[in-house]
């Protein structure tokens, strides 16, 4: 697992109680803020440290400590003024640049951007909408996540006629202009071998030339958006 990381999640609503389940179960320290008592009630169990209150109050805010944090999330989206006054405090009054901003609508993506001056913005109803979207249009696609206006990583299972080859005789990067990051493969159960059996994946690190990809793989790939949507029109 990757290095133990101090998260603060502000806003546990539906999303921000999802998100600190997650975070815990990879085993980070998570901080839960929201004003409601109800909301930090359900998550508790799963942070280090909690807090209620209005996240709007500066006062209470410079008193948090965020400096000693790895990265503070922002997760309010549904009340614009809520949203706006948090960023402006963390930014512009405490000075912070590890923020990480949840958005809803255009106008709080540009103003989160241009107003406040958080870069590092996220909508996750767009981000689940397009991996829906691509997963109808592309039977192999698991999931996909956009990196940037022009490049994305995606995971899809292995095509029938990679299966057997080596990565070195593929050439997936001189032919299809992708970089493989990984390759995960299936677990079996205690119980039994058999694929049909295995409950989860796991990655194998970083595949050399001579890795040979096996039925059932789920390859992880980055590349442009033009390059991946090629990848798929062009494997089977």
């Amino acid at each position: 697992m990757s290095k133990r990381k101090k998260i603060a999640v502000i806003g546990i609503g539906d999303f921000g109680k999802v998100l600190v389940k997650c975070l815990h179960k990879e085993g980070h320290e998570v901080l839960a803020i929201d004003e409601e008592a109800e909301r930090i009630e359900e998550i508790k169990d799963f942070c280090s440290d909690v807090a209620i209150m209005n996240s709007t109050d500066e006062v209470a805010m410079s008193n948090m400590g965020f400096n000693d944090f790895d990265r503070v999330i922002l997760a309010v989206a549904n009340d614009f003024e809520v949203l706006m006054v948090t960023a402006d405090i963390l930014r512009n009054t405490l000075k912070l640049d590890n923020i990480t901003a949840r958005y809803q609508t255009e106008l709080q993506k540009r103003l989160l951007k241009t107003a406040i001056g958080i870069t590092d913005l996220f909508n996750p109803e767009e981000t689940a909408a397009m991996n829906m979207a691509e997963q109808f249009e592309h039977n192999l696609m698991r999931k996909t996540m956009i990196i940037s206006d022009n490049f994305r990583i995606a995971e899809f299972q292995i095509p029938r006629s990679f299966i057997g080859q080596t990565l070195a005789e593929i050439k997936m990067k001189d032919t299809y202009k992708l970089l493989l990051v990984t390759i995960k493969r299936y677990k079996p159960t205690e119980k039994n071998n058999r694929v049909s059996d295995y409950k989860d994946t796991e990655p194998i690190g970083i595949p050399d030339q001579s890795i040979v990809f096996r039925e059932n793989d789920v390859i992880v790939v980055f590349g442009t958006h033009t390059d991946i949507e090629e990848f798929f029109e062009n494997v089977d």
